[in-house]
């Protein structure tokens, strides 16, 4: 096994953890439909973050050739997959039944926005401090509106505000993922 091999479990797992998250608590969605009050704002938020779940796994793959891996590197890495499950354990409220998701959307899961801030600061600047790549790279380019974009849905619970943003994002991370990240050599 090969050093990258032994740390992609790690990260497959947390990663996988938090899949789990966002389908067993829309399995659950599904399941309780009749007596919820459903948000059409926080199912783009379940499907962003699944998607970005996926997308952290899928450009990890890019760190393949590295040849050598600190502590501190490894705690780097982890920060998106770490913060992704946090903010997909946090997705559904407990208990589900009979949830008001609009309510819970703006008041309970306000925190998800700074643990998102958060993700994406570490992920973005994951490769420039631990492995001298530059910051300012297209691959970074979501991320930069992204924190923006997460310090702003934190701040505020304009329901128009985040109607427009939320779908922006969502966007924008299918843009990475199609243009600049669609496949993996």
């Amino acid at each position: 096994m090969s050093l990258f091999e032994f740390l992609m479990v790690l990260v497959s797992l947390i990663v996988g953890l938090g899949l789990t998250e966002v389908l067993k608590g829309s399995a659950r969605m599904f399941r309780s439909r009749d007596s919820l009050n459903i948000y059409w704002v926080h199912i783009v938020l379940i499907l962003t973050i699944f998607i970005a779940l996926l997308q952290q796994w899928w450009e990890i793959w890019g760190l393949r050739d590295t040849p050598e891996w600190t502590f501190s590197g490894l705690l780097m890495m982890m920060g998106g997959p770490v913060g992704l499950y946090l903010i997909a354990h946090l997705l559904f409220p407990k208990p589900l039944k009979n949830s008001d998701l609009t309510a819970y959307y703006y008041d309970p899961m306000r925190p998800v926005w700074l643990i998102g801030v958060f993700t994406v600061v570490i992920a973005a600047t994951f490769r420039p401090l631990i492995m001298g790549k530059v910051l300012f790279a297209l691959d970074n380019a979501t991320s930069f509106g992204a924190v923006i974009l997460f310090a702003v849905l934190a701040l505020s619970t304009n329901k128009s505000l985040h109607a427009v943003i939320l779908p922006l994002f969502f966007f924008g991370l299918l843009a990475d993922v199609m243009l600049v990240n669609f496949a993996i050599d």
